[in-house]
Order: C-alpha cells, then structure tokens, then sequence
C-alpha cells in the first residue's frame, strides 16, 4: 500500500492570511477575526514525496509521536525543492500569524 499525506494549519483567522488559506476569499467572507479555521498547506500524492515532505520538518513519515510540527524546524530549501514556492510563500505567512501545523499520513 502507498503513502500519501498532508500538512495542514490550524489558527486564528484573519483577514491578512486569508490569501494563505485553502479556499477563495469570498468563502471566508463571514469568518470572524480571530476564529479557529483549518486548512490544508502541503499535499503529498506519493510514497516519495510524503516521505520528502517529513523529512523537510525533521520527522519521519510515520512517525506517529510528532504529528505536531516545529514550523520553525522546516527546511524551507527543501520545501521549495518538492513543492512550488506558493505552497511555501503560505506556510510562512501562517506561521508568522501563530498557526499549528500538523501532519497527517495516509498509509
């Protein structure tokens, strides 16, 4: 069986990352500042890139103790190396505004 996993953001909406967040801004229209919003950041399709995509935050793909990721830990090179700049341009704008991030395997 493959392996396909994701990262997503959990933290307080604003309207300053709403660009950062999964969905069109119209959708967010009634959120109210500061409530608690999810969404997906990196989604890795394959063994491979699930595998890259731990690595880039130190972990292992399944390693089950720390779905809870140190933001501050990402290798960004690395990130930019398996998914596009924009995917990464929104990491970073989510972690400046407080967001979790955690990653989900799929096995």
């Amino acid at each position: 069986m493959g392996l396909d996993a994701q990262i997503i953001a959990i933290g307080p909406f604003s309207r300053k990352v709403v660009k950062a967040l999964e969905y069109p801004e119209a959708d967010y229209a009634q959120v109210k500042e500061g409530a608690t919003v999810v969404s997906n950041v990196f989604l890795a399709m394959t063994s491979e890139e699930s595998h890259a995509l731990a690595a880039c935050f130190g972990v292992g793909a399944l390693d089950f103790g720390r779905h809870e990721l140190n933001p501050q830990a990402a290798d960004q090179k690395k990130l930019t190396e398996v998914f596009d700049q924009e995917n990464v341009r929104d990491f970073l704008l989510l972690r400046e505004y407080g967001f979790k991030f955690y990653f989900l395997p799929n096995a």
